[in-house]
């Protein structure tokens, strides 16, 4: 007998040991977060943190650096982390009848002492007191709480898938955003070269102007509209550097990286273009926006987190309704007071009768909840509709326009090629070769922002389908395999 009391006695204290050891270990965590976190609250400007290099990096190497580095990220999978413990949380208060039995148990000690005085008159109260030690340990066990328990649970599961779903729609948008801030940084990286080809063709015009003028087969005037033309394309291409120096501070801010760490030329060196060839990462798909719609709404991460939080709502309505039930509990408890010992168990059930109709209307809280969570899968599916409806409007009309402006370039090219031979022997005044010059280079940029278009279009195709995107031709500045990209 003495053996079986010491046993237990022995396994009681290793549980307390090991939660005891728990709870240490949760509270080094929470020290340990406060003190790395306290200089960013205070403002205090750490080190300079090292020099980012993503040089020659394809758009695949930029959106996985961009899913490890944006603080949007890390929320999203803190929000993960936050629905599973809620979910751990609700486990700890399950009944007996119920997939945790043991975390049923409610264990609590409690030690004191307490010193009184002998009963007496007022006048013979004397300063001595006569005191004992006492002490309590109570078990409380719930038995049954008619599923109020598997209610939250569920719940909470939800919202857990919930949360994942919100993690993989924040990985998309990442996506998305790095793609698209990608494809803005090349189109103006082009651009900008399109604008020094241009002014070299003015400068070139200005150089045959003044040859011309000098043999007496032109006039000052023409000398002059050349220079005037000469520098209108410079300042096309201070705008053009200008622009490329904005889309080079988005693409870092869809990287997740700030100046500390380098300039966008400093992290992704120069990007080696052509205004004849383009960088393609996707290819190019033909789905119409109905067979995109019919997959995207049960496939896509941001429907998936609507419905959990509809189900969500349900099982909340379930909760509701069963927090009208009675609970049905037992109790153990061990008493001491020195010297005395004795102890005491029981059953009891708890049952609300009146509460000024608070649970009713938690009721009808749950259902309105209920309703709303249903109204947002309905609104989430007709914005998503309208986004696919207008990502593969723009889809088709890049292609659409890229290919006429594939035309226009040739033509204007061809164009530009006469007048410039004609202007040389004196048949094509001025304004002709300005006119020629300025429809060429207006081809030129037109093919360049809408094969970019098109590119941005097909990366939205992957976040509203919720499909794994499909990286090509990412290594090099190459030709689309569809759809040639020039000439």
């Amino acid at each position: 007998m003495k053996h079986q009391r010491f046993k237990r006695f022995a396994d009681t204290s290793a549980a307390a040991a090991l939660v005891f050891l728990a709870s240490c270990t949760s509270i080094e965590r929470a020290r340990e977060a406060q003190a790395r976190l306290e200089p960013l609250g205070a403002g205090e400007v750490g080190q300079a943190s090292e020099r980012l290099v993503l040089r020659g990096a394809s758009l695949e190497e930029l959106v996985s650096f961009a899913l490890t580095n944006r603080p949007a990220m890390a929320s999203a999978r803190l929000a993960v982390e936050d629905a599973r413990l809620r979910l751990k949380e609700i486990a700890s208060d399950a009944p007996i009848v119920s997939s945790t039995p043991w975390n049923a148990l409610d264990a609590s000690a409690t030690v004191g002492h307490s010193e009184q005085s002998k009963s007496a008159h007022f006048d013979q109260l004397k300063s001595q007191t006569h005191g004992s030690a006492s002490g309590t340990l109570s078990l409380g066990l719930l038995l049954w709480d008619f599923g109020r328990n598997s209610a939250r649970a569920k719940s909470a599961c939800e919202g857990v898938v919930a949360a994942e779903m919100g993690l993989l729609e924040q990985g998309y948008s990442v996506f998305e955003e790095v793609a698209s801030a990608w494809f803005a940084l090349l189109q103006n990286d082009t651009l900008l070269e399109v604008a020094f080809a241009d002014e070299q063709n003015y400068a070139e015009h200005l150089r045959q102007a003044e040859d011309m003028l000098e043999i007496g087969e032109a006039q000052e005037l023409d000398v002059l509209r050349a220079r005037l033309d000469l520098a209108k394309a410079r300042e096309a291409v201070v705008a053009a550097s200008n622009d490329v120096a904005i889309a080079g501070a988005r693409m870092m801010s869809a990287l997740g990286v700030d100046a500390s760490r380098g300039t966008c030329d400093e992290v992704l060196g120069h990007r080696e273009v052509d205004f004849e060839k383009f960088r393609a990462s996707f290819a190019e798909t033909d789905a119409s926006s109905e067979s995109v719609f019919a997959l995207a709404r049960t496939n896509t991460p941001s429907m998936a987190a609507v419905r959990a939080k509809l189900r969500a709502a349900s099982s909340d309505v379930d909760y509701a309704v069963r927090d009208l039930y009675p609970e049905i509990s037992a109790t153990l408890s061990l008493n001491w007071t020195d010297p005395l010992w004795y102890w005491r168990w029981g059953f009891s059930g708890v049952q609300s009768l009146f509460s000024g109709f608070k649970t009713t209307v938690a009721i009808d809280r749950s259902l309105v909840a209920l309703e709303t969570a249903a109204n947002a899968v309905l609104a989430q599916e007709q914005d998503l509709s309208r986004d696919i409806e207008v990502a593969v409007a723009e889809r088709d009309n890049s292609r659409e326009a890229y290919a006429s402006a594939e035309v226009s370039v040739a033509t204007a090219k061809e164009n530009l090629s006469t007048v410039s031979g004609r202007y040389a022997v004196g048949e094509a005044s001025r304004v002709d070769y300005t006119d020629a010059a300025a429809a060429y280079t207006d081809a030129l940029g037109a093919r360049v922002k809408a094969f970019y278009r098109g590119q941005i279009a097909e990366s939205k195709m992957f976040r509203l389908t919720g499909a794994m995107p499909e990286y090509v031709g990412v290594e090099e500045n190459k030709e689309p395999e569809t759809q040639g990209a020039g000439e």
